[in-house]
């Protein structure tokens, strides 16, 4: 959702007499969709606002004390530690609270309030697994939304790289999560949604009888290696997000060696990138393989 100027929507908890201005986990709360916010609006204009749909907050300041967050207001500014007992963290609603939004912003003479009720983490809790655990049993998660809500429960190198990385709404032309998978792991299946879905809730194994750690072996300097490489040869962002590249890369390490692998990446001329694309000027995967064959054998001691 496009940062704009959005109207400020005050949260009223239990029937409370005083009300806090709204405030979201930065790099945490899902993404609003902006034609929900605005159905839900009409809905708003057309019946008033449904008493009954209470949001899940939690007071900000319990937040900022804990030290592990970084919060934002409705217009995606900063909220200062000082200012944080004004606010309310948006744990499950802000679909609602954009309405409302939206909502105040055509009716500045008949604002509404939101009605909330607080939430008592468990014992050990924190934000990043409640606010994990609620979306992924509400809504159908993607891969980003799994890399992201596992990122911020698990803050190891892999997964923050991978949330940098991956393919989602604000990161159009990023990588699947298999392709990641296959950059940084050299298997496709290292990480799965399930997998994820249990960093998500904190755990870092799975099995019943035999325990197996969930992340995987991975190298994140190989990988960055082979993607500087490849983007230093002329391959573009959407050529290195398919497989072809990073296979043949994981094909000649297995025959042979990684070195090797990387002296034939190093060796690809302008030319033999060339030759890797149909005359749609797409990279197809045949005449990649077809063409580090070449290389290989020109290259051949």
């Amino acid at each position: 959702m496009a940062n704009k100027n959005y109207a400020e929507v005050e949260i009223l908890v239990n029937d409370s007499v005083s009300s806090r201005k709204v405030a979201f986990a930065k790099g945490i709360n899902r993404d609003v969709n902006l034609a929900n916010a605005k159905k839900i609006a009409a809905d708003i204009k057309a019946n008033g606002y449904r008493q009954a749909e209470l949001i899940q907050v939690i007071p900000a300041d319990e937040v900022i004390a804990a030290g592990d967050l970084s919060l934002v207001d409705i217009n995606k500014d900063p909220i200062e530690d000082t200012e944080a007992f004004r606010y309310y963290l948006v744990l499950d609603g802000q679909h609602r609270i954009y309405a409302a939004s939206l909502y105040n912003k055509e009716n500045p003479g008949n604002k509404i309030q939101v009605p909330a009720v607080e939430v008592d983490l468990s014992n050990g809790e924190t934000v990043s697994q409640y606010i994990a655990a609620i979306n992924i049993t509400k809504v159908i998660w993607n891969s980003s939304d799994y890399v992201r809500g596992a990122a911020n429960v698990q803050s190891t190198d892999l997964l923050v790289h991978y949330k940098e990385l991956i393919k989602s709404e604000d990161n159009p032309n990023g990588f699947p999560l298999s392709t990641l998978n296959l950059i940084f792991c050299l298997n496709a299946k290292a990480l799965n949604k399930l997998d994820l879905s249990l960093l998500c809730e904190g755990k870092l194994e799975k099995g019943s009888k035999q325990k197996k750690k969930i992340l995987p072996a991975y190298n994140l300097d190989r990988g960055n290696r082979f993607i500087e490489i490849c983007k230093g040869k002329g391959f573009s962002q959407k050529d290195l997000a398919k497989r072809y590249l990073i296979q043949q890369f994981i094909d000649i390490t297995t025959a042979e060696s990684e070195e090797r692998a990387f002296q034939i990446f190093d060796a690809v001329t302008e030319n033999d990138r060339k030759a890797m694309y149909n005359e749609k000027k797409n990279l197809t995967e045949d005449l990649v393989r077809k063409q580090f064959e070449i290389i290989l054998n020109r290259t051949a001691k």
